[in-house]
């Protein structure tokens, strides 16, 4: 299981790059393994880049990486990171999903980072597992594949599979990993050469506070705002709200204006449509079935609006 010591070293890590990997998620997992070879004067890590077709992949930054090896050429490894970013769900491949499956049945641990879990799940080998990946995708992803148990956290541990949300959480993924194969004492070596201080709990949220969102303290307008994202595919009406936080629909005005400088309609309509915009980029769901899902009443409503506010049809964002 990914954290316990290995039978031998260096212990190898391959990290399969799909196009589009977020390379600060990959260079965060990779410095602290340099870090903890230097600091413990012995090669405790090996680390090698694989591709599909093998040679440069391109990352969602525009750029292109060296890989070691192709997945034709890639051997056994005590350990496997699937490594994605955007548009998983247009980066999957025969060959991709063949690999990551014959991986699992020698019995390595394999690890999914960002995005990832979406393209290990849709191989089949999470089902029963818990898992997580980045909070933008992860809902969607969730309903999709309802055999896999998906949480919001920043790292996930399952037996021989183990999964971060990307970015930042792969290096307390590699903090973890060293500290529990050679103790805290290197991991916090590590943490201090990358200027890294505050430790995160496994189960810490994904995102900042809606507090800290909205620059704002007030209890009413939090609640208000937290009602209209539990509430994205079904809309509450304005009135509802307001009568949930036994306030009138004046005050509740009063609020939004004072804090946001919008009315609780318009804050609410951006809402849906903001998010509509990240399932037009990000999904393979329809515009219909999209404006369904963000609470628009019919498709001529939701492209009227989406037009006003991004000043484009939402068939041109794909």
């Amino acid at each position: 299981m990914f954290g316990d010591r290995p039978h031998s070293y260096p212990q190898r890590i391959g990290f399969l790059l799909v196009p589009g990997f977020s390379l600060f998620g990959l260079t965060a997992m990779l410095d602290p393994l340099r870090h903890a070879n230097r600091l413990s004067d012995r090669e405790l890590y090996q680390w090698h880049l694989i591709s599909e077709q093998g040679g440069l992949v391109e990352s969602s930054d525009g750029i292109e990486i060296k890989s070691h090896q192709s997945i034709r050429d890639a051997s056994k490894y005590e350990t496997l990171i699937v490594c994605a970013g955007d548009l998983p769900h247009k980066r999957i491949t025969p060959g991709l999903l063949g690999f990551i499956r014959q991986q699992a049945n020698l019995g390595v641990d394999i690890g999914s980072q960002d995005t990832a879990s979406y393209i290990t799940t849709k191989a089949g080998i999470l089902n029963g597992y818990r898992t997580t990946m980045h909070w933008e995708n992860l809902d969607s992803t969730a309903e999709a594949f309802p055999r896999v148990d998906f949480v919001q956290e920043l790292l996930v541990v399952d037996r021989g599979r183990f999964s971060c949300p990307g970015a930042l959480s792969g290096l307390d993924m590699m903090l973890y990993l060293i500290g529990t194969q050679h103790g805290n004492g290197l991991a916090t070596m590590v943490a201090d050469e990358l200027i890294y201080t505050h430790k995160r709990a496994h189960s810490d949220p994904q995102r900042t506070s809606l507090q800290q969102r909205l620059d704002s303290r007030n209890p009413r307008l939090l609640e208000a705002v937290q009602l209209m994202e539990l509430n994205l595919e079904e809309p509450l009406r304005i009135a509802e709200i307001a009568a949930q936080l036994q306030l009138s629909e004046r005050e509740l005005e009063r609020l939004f204006r004072h804090y946001l400088q919008q009315t609780p309609s318009a804050y609410y309509r951006n809402l849906r449509l903001d998010q509509a915009r990240w399932m037009l980029q990000q999904t393979s769901q329809s515009v219909t079935d999209i404006s369904v899902a963000c609470g628009f009443a019919s498709l001529s409503h939701f492209t009227r609006s989406y037009r006003q506010r991004f000043n484009k049809n939402p068939s041109r964002e794909r």
